[in-house]
């Protein structure tokens, strides 16, 4: 990960916004970032660190990150663009702040908020997440380092240096995992072991089938065995192969025995059913001779019913001869019942319809159309009716006419009330055009008086919103101004409690100095204060004596206290200048609810001006357009006044053409009758008098045929055996029915033929007068059959028993040599395993060894700069912390001190030293990444304090160190106050802290 531009907007002390450009500090490769104390120099870092993971670096909380000296709606923002390879990204983070409500006093929590975008080149923003959860999740992924494993590699904070140095072992392996991409070695691991595993289980498989072989062979056996004597235990399944050869030999004798069972009982069987055949057969000649005499007596028995229906066949053919007169005759007649039953709904119809028409010739009215007229009759009445209808049909036009004229009359009538109704809107709409227009100049006047005041209304709006604010702030501001003087009154208490802690342990060690003095005192060694050779009364040491030790922590103690008052009393003067400018601000309104009143009425003031104003184009517009129309109505009104007179004159010529013909119509046609009513009523009375014409036809045909056709029925019925044609009629039968009835009399007489031959047969002369007794034969052969079933049944069982265990004996054999195999590979596959898991001495897993490599890669790069930084005294050494066969071995940390020979725990380092050995652990893990493809490229680093724990010297030697990281293209930034960075670093970042928050200064230290 490298970063890029850093932005912080109203976060911490920085009020303002303010950006850092990573890649102008990159030129150098290595840059401090300096200033006061408080400033917020560490802010930074907190920045960084919380714009990526969403946590800040050091021991601050994530609450209250918003900046006090920012305005009350600032948001606070952290934006930081960094690049993991080739791809670059920018983070937004937005903390949980309070902010002051849209609408109405007070105010509301914000929730934290965040988004990743992804930035190509020459492409718009693609974002990747919207969520804080998410947004980490993608950067931890991206950076491949979680906020804790970025806080110990890249990012340093003050008092958390040394925490890779320290750590304990698994804390360390979890950094390195992440670090170095070693879990294809954890994954050999666990394959290795899955592997094992399955060997294992496939061994513990195929032993278990080789019992489950067993046991079935076993099972296959116990039904064939011989009955066990009574109360002895049953036998034990075979326990090995040669147990299961044993069984493939008893099964075969078994197999032996059913087998020769099985013949004696076929040839049993075979004698019974020749028996019984001989007696089946004849007992079956028996059964033949009885149902052929019992067919012979049902078939005498039908003999009359056989001749009645001789009887019927003979009247039924005698009477199909006459069955096409008696068919010609029925046809006839009911033909002419047809014709007669149309002829009588065709009189119905003319009466109808002349009964429902008007005007009628004289000849049409006198017709009879009871019966069926002459044709000399209807012939004259329908040549009137025709007559008639012409001459109506003309008083039919002239109706017409005479309607259209009222039509024309009607509608002129009705445009004229149209006309005169459009004139009286328009001149309503005129009225109330005149009304509108004065109300709307009056508003217009109003509006364009407002746009006059809307400058000065908005100024003192924006003016009074102001006051209201500072009103706002004013108690706040006194709040954190008491706060600020109890926090600074407690800070000088805890300096002056320090102080006098430390002036009294330096007491008591002064007065236990003779002490100190006189344990380095040796015969005839001269006193280093008296020059004495003798030493008769060296002084003791006291119970509260007091080492230099302590003497430092109280010194530390004391300056950490002074630091603090340093920082409460710049804060107290913020707290008291941010109260002065609220109070300056506020002027004469320092009461909060008035001046929020007055800046209210102020702005209410200013939007309704607003509001009016913003209506002039509107109402200017409106009344041009009502002007417009107004002369529009105007011409519509002078337009119907003519249009009235034209239509009305139009209706009265209508209206007499109208009466005119309506009394010509009536005079000749009758009073009340309708041209159209009658014409339609002369159409249905033509068409039924023409079909009256059209019916007395078939009439007569229909007459004639009948006649013809019972002459000739007649004359057939004299020289026929029937008196009447009913008789004949209801001798007739369907061919159907009298060939059926050929053929059942046909049958009957070849049963009886068919009968009588088979009692005649031979082999049915010689039976004796009971039948055979045939059922104790059947049960012999039923018996005889059982026992062969069962015999084979035996057989079968023993066969498939001898089958299923000489299987069973081949498969278990064939399983032996494969159960061996698998075994062997299990234990292999077991050994080797357990050794890349730790389980086995060495007891170190296979990717711990590995991590061990690259830890002792790391201390091999972190010693080359250790020696140069400690002057060659101290190098960091491998230990396995945790024991012989520990689960941390491979992964702990020693210092071997050059001047004793002797290696310690790296927490027995001073401070100084423990910041040199972190130091050069940090830049070893970054040399040592960057060294080994497919890790977490490390191209920056960022160090808060601990430089002013070394003397002159040897923060020399670290500066030389890092001075030589800038030809490797890393960026490296320094947070320190030790005067000497700032003669040796050039380039940085320069934190000015103010009474209205921090700002930066990028460029030249010095």
């Amino acid at each position: 990960m490298k970063p890029h531009r850093l932005s912080i907007e109203a976060f911490g002390p920085y009020a303002d916004p303010v950006a850092i450009d990573f890649d102008a500090l990159a030129s150098e490769g290595l840059f401090l970032i300096h200033g006061t104390t408080g400033a917020g120099k560490t802010f930074l870092l907190d920045a960084l660190c919380f714009a990526l993971y969403g946590e800040v670096s050091g021991e601050r909380s994530v609450k209250g990150l918003r900046s006090d000296h920012a305005a009350p709606g600032a948001v606070p923002r952290v934006s930081l663009e960094f690049s993991c390879g080739a791809a670059r990204y920018r983070v937004e983070r937005t903390p949980a702040h309070t902010a002051p409500k849209a609408r109405g006093q007070g105010t509301v929590e914000k929730a934290p908020q965040a988004f990743l975008f992804r930035l190509d080149a020459g492409a718009p923003e693609q974002a990747v997440a919207a969520k804080t959860t998410e947004v980490t999740r993608e950067v931890e992924h991206l950076v491949e380092l979680n906020a804790a494993q970025f806080r110990q590699v890249i990012l340093l904070p003050q008092g958390r240096f040394a925490e890779v140095l320290r750590a304990r072992a698994e804390e360390r392996e979890a950094l390195l995992k992440t670090l170095f991409d070693t879990v294809i070695y954890e994954r050999a691991g666990w394959w290795l072991e899955d592997q094992a595993r399955t060997a294992r289980n496939l061994a513990l498989d195929q032993a278990r089938e080789q019992e489950v072989l067993r046991r079935r062979a076993a099972d296959a056996w116990t039904p064939q065995a011989p009955e066990p004597p009574e109360g002895a235990e049953p036998p034990e399944p075979p326990a090995d192969q040669a147990g299961l050869e044993v069984l493939v030999v008893n099964i075969g004798m078994v197999v032996r025995g059913t087998e020769a069972a099985l013949g004696e009982a076929v040839t049993r069987l075979t004698a019974a059913q020749t028996a019984q055949a001989a007696l089946m057969a004849q007992a079956e000649r028996w059964d033949r001779r009885a149902a052929a005499s019992t067919r012979l007596s049902e078939l005498e028995a039908k003999r009359e019913t056989v001749a009645e229906y001789r009887q019927k066949l003979e009247r039924a053919e005698r009477a199909e001869t006459l069955r096409p007169s008696l068919v010609a005759e029925a046809g006839a007649r009911r033909e002419l019942e047809r014709v007669e039953r149309g002829l009588q709904e065709q009189l119905r119809a003319a009466r109808q319809a002349r009964d429902g028409a008007r005007a009628l010739p004289p000849t049409v009215q006198g017709l009879d159309l009871v019966a069926l007229p002459s044709a000399e009759a209807l012939a004259a009445a329908g040549a009137d009716l025709a007559a008639r209808g012409a001459e109506v049909r003309e008083l039919a036009r002239k109706a017409e006419e005479a309607a259209q004229a009222g039509g024309a009359a009607a509608a002129a009538s009705q445009r004229a009330g149209e006309a005169e109704a459009g004139r009286a809107t328009a001149v309503g709409q005129q009225e109330l055009l005149a009304a509108e227009q004065e109300r709307e100049l009056a508003r217009l006047a109003q509006a364009r008086s407002a746009r006059d005041q809307l400058e000065g209304l908005q100024r003192a709006a924006r003016e009074a919103e102001g006051r209201a604010l500072a009103a706002e702030a004013i108690a706040p501001a006194r709040e954190r101004q008491l706060a600020a003087e109890a926090a600074r009154n407690g800070a000088d208490h805890h300096v002056n409690t320090a102080a006098a802690g430390l002036n009294h342990l330096r007491r008591n060690q002064i007065e236990g100095m003779a002490a100190r003095l006189a344990g380095g005192l040796a015969a005839g060694a001269p006193c280093p204060v008296c020059g004495a050779t003798e030493h008769p009364a060296p002084a003791r040491p006291s119970a509260d004596a007091v080492d230099d030790g302590a003497i430092t922590a109280a010194e530390r103690t004391l300056a950490a206290a002074t630091q603090a008052a340093q920082a409460a009393a710049v804060a107290l003067a913020n707290a008291q200048a941010a109260l002065g400018a609220v109070l300056e601000k506020a002027g004469d309104s320092p009461d909060p609810l008035a001046a929020r009143q007055a800046a209210g009425t102020a702005a209410a003031a200013h939007l309704a001006a607003q509001a009016l104003a913003s209506g002039l184009p509107a109402l200017e517009r409106r009344t041009a357009d009502r002007e417009q129309q107004r002369q529009q109505l105007a011409k519509a009104i002078e337009v119907a006044a003519t249009a009235i007179a034209l239509e009305r004159r139009a209706a009265a010529e209508a209206s007499q053409r109208q009466r005119a013909l309506a009394e010509q119509v009536a005079r000749e046609l009758g009073e009340g009758l309708e041209p159209g009513a009658v014409l339609r009523a002369f159409g249905p009375l033509e068409a039924a008098l023409q079909a009256l014409v059209a019916g007395a036809g078939p009439h007569t045909r229909a007459t004639s045929e009948l006649e013809q056709a019972a002459r000739r029925l007649g004359q057939e019925l004299a020289a026929s055996p029937f008196a009447t044609a009913a008789d004949a009629a209801v001798a007739l039968q369907e061919e159907s029915w009298r060939r059926k009835l050929v053929e059942r009399i046909a049958d009957y007489e070849a049963a009886v033929i068919q009968q009588r031959n088979l009692l005649a047969a031979p082999d049915l002369a010689d039976l004796p007068e009971a039948r055979p007794d045939t059922t104790a034969a059947g049960e012999a052969v039923a018996r005889q059959d059982g026992a062969r079933t069962r015999a084979v049944e035996r057989h079968s069982e023993a066969r498939a028993a001898q089958r299923e265990i000489t299987r069973l004996a081949a498969e278990h054999r064939a399983g032996a040599t494969a159960l061996a195999a698998k075994q062997e590979k299990a234990e292999r596959l077991g050994a080797v395993a357990n050794r890349c898991q730790g389980k086995a001495a060495p007891y170190i897993s296979l990717q711990r060894w590995v991590l061990s490599a690259y830890l002792a890669d790391i201390c091999g790069c972190a010693n080359q700069r250790l020696t140069l930084m400690t002057s060659g005294r101290y190098q960091l050494r491998l230990t396995d912390e945790g024991g012989h066969g520990g689960r941390n071995a491979g992964l702990g940390l020693r210092v071997l001190d050059a001047y004793t020979g002797e290696e310690r725990e790296v927490s027995s380092l001073s401070g100084g030293e423990t910041f040199q050995a972190s130091l050069a652990l940090a830049l070893g893990v970054a040399d040592t990444v960057q060294a080994h493809a497919g890790g977490v490229p490390l191209e920056a680093l960022f160090i808060d304090e601990g430089f002013g724990s070394l003397d002159p010297d040897n923060l020399q030697l670290a500066m030389d160190e890092l001075d030589r990281l800038r030809e490797g293209g890393r960026l490296i930034g320094l947070i320190s106050h030790v005067g000497a960075l700032r003669e040796r670093i050039r380039g940085g970042i320069e934190v000015i802290a103010g009474e209205r928050g921090s700002s930066l200064r990028v460029g030249v230290t010095a």
